[in-house]
């Protein structure tokens, strides 16, 4: 795992981690609002549990360099929105399930007392799309956040207690500009206008070029794809829920320390 420790502090600051499963995950989900908390001084960290190295091409190179061409991507995309923490862990893509649970726990459990965030963002329990990577990271980090909290786990490193866990929700992110009535669908629980990180969020999605056929089909190539861009929705996986739901700061209700 390659990461720095310079995040830990003591002054109020928010603090954001998102654990994803493959290079990409960060910028479909919560691109938008990952730049907007960046921008507005958050310390946001990205973690990929793998480098992607069994996804497509897309024609950018050759499938031996598939893994160094995506991390170089996830970097980009990071950059574009802001990130400059980016954190691999050495897992295999599509056998992220066959982890050994002790020696993940405590990559994570690591990333999470050193990073000290208030809120952990990751796949929901369905993984969004049946993806068994996205159910099995969803899984650890569900085990890595109660671990992390519990002074008895690993005490060479401060116990240190997260204070909201969130997935996105159950409607695809390509699919929440054409929901009727979004505020009222269950599991909506924040709603975020990103559209003022647009930019940001296209150059990120653009920086995954091997994966850039797929994101276009879904994001670039229909009527309202600006729209579509434009909104993000996150449900709450555990933690305090906002005084008026669907919320519009993934910090209300939260302790900033």
């Amino acid at each position: 795992m390659t990461h720095d420790r310079g995040h830990a502090s003591n002054s109020k600051v928010k603090r954001i981690l998102f654990i994803g499963a493959h290079p990409d995950d960060e910028t479909f989900l919560f691109g938008g609002t990952l730049a907007k908390y960046a921008e507005e001084g958050a310390q946001v960290t990205v973690v990929c549990a793998t480098r992607g190295e069994r996804g497509k091409t897309g024609d950018v190179c050759r499938a031996e360099e598939l893994p160094r061409i995506r991390e170089q991507e996830l970097r980009r995309a990071c950059a574009a929105l802001g990130i400059q923490d980016v954190r691999f862990l050495s897992y295999i893509d599509r056998e992220l399930t066959k982890a050994p649970v002790e020696q993940i726990r405590r990559e994570l459990v690591e990333v999470i007392r050193g990073t000290r965030p208030q809120l952990v963002l990751t796949f929901d329990p369905n993984g969004l799309n049946q993806h068994t990577d996205h159910i099995a990271i969803s899984r650890f980090v569900c085990d890595a956040v109660w671990a992390a909290a519990d002074p008895r786990w690993f005490p060479e490193w401060p116990a240190h207690r997260v204070q909201r866990v969130l997935w996105p929700t159950p409607i695809l992110p390509y699919k929440l500009v054409d929901t009727a009535n979004l505020p009222n669908q269950p599991g909506v629980d924040f709603v975020m206008d990103v559209h003022a990180w647009l930019q940001k969020k296209k150059e990120a999605l653009c920086a995954h070029r091997t994966q850039l056929p797929g994101l276009r089909k879904l994001f670039f190539e229909r009527e309202n794809s600006e729209a579509c861009l434009s909104i993000e929705a996150l449900r709450i996986g555990f933690g305090p829920r906002p005084g008026v739901v669907p919320g519009r700061d993934l910090f209300e209700g939260i302790e900033e320390h």
